[in-house]
């Protein structure tokens, strides 16, 4: 019976070596200084990192986008198809007025979203708008997610904090999450930022691995 005493000990050191691991965050490459892991987890469905990209405002870096899906997609249609969850996170570079932000959005969502779409969802504009108005600052290093959780809607959080627009937690519209989406990653996104987010250019800096 001794002799698989080490074998034992060797497994048990395995199993804990993987589990130590497994529940550390993996690392994919540095884009201005912020680290991006290479999935997330959203509503217990582990994401990929389909891709990322440092956007602009006019000479202004704002934010280092990623977006994660459950596979890989070169496409807008092929996001918009994705079956599960689906993240877009943004790593702030400069501090932001609350304001301003809300007035980014509805710029954007404008010039992507159609009359009768804007109509359909005026409500809904409304109250991301307002949710960011009432943000008052968001400073260099916060970090915005916008989930989205089949069954449930939109979720959005800042630094893990949910906030909520309306006053629900989440927003159960797929259409605005595929305009969000088109924001991002559609035709009137600036190319290369588009590129970035849909992995058709390499935009991290590999990290050493410790």
């Amino acid at each position: 019976a001794m002799k698989f005493k080490p074998l034992l000990l060797l497994s048990i050191v395995v199993l804990g070596w993987m589990a130590s691991t497994g529940s550390r965050a993996v690392v994919a490459g540095e884009l201005d200084g912020v680290q991006v892991e290479d999935s997330a987890s959203v509503g217990g469905t582990k994401l990929l990192l389909n891709g990322v990209a440092t956007r602009k405002r006019g000479y202004f870096k704002t934010d280092v986008t990623a977006l994660y899906l459950t596979e890989k997609c070169r496409s807008l249609d092929c996001v918009y198809r994705a079956k599960g969850p689906k993240r877009i996170q943004l790593s702030v570079l400069r501090d932001l007025n609350g304001g301003l932000i809300s007035r980014y959005f509805v710029s954007d969502f404008k010039s992507v979203a159609t009359e009768a779409e804007f109509k359909q969802l005026i409500t809904e504009v409304g109250q991301i708008g307002d949710l960011y108005g009432r943000l008052g600052q968001v400073k260099k290093g916060d970090v915005s997610i916008i989930d989205w959780v089949p069954g449930k809607g939109i979720q959005c959080r800042l630094n893990g904090k949910v906030q909520s627009a309306g006053g629900i937690e989440y927003m159960n519209s797929e259409l605005m999450f595929q305009i969000l989406l088109r924001m991002y990653v559609g035709e009137q996104a600036a190319a290369d930022y588009r590129r970035g987010l849909l992995g058709l250019d390499d935009t991290l800096t590999k990290t050493a691995s410790h």
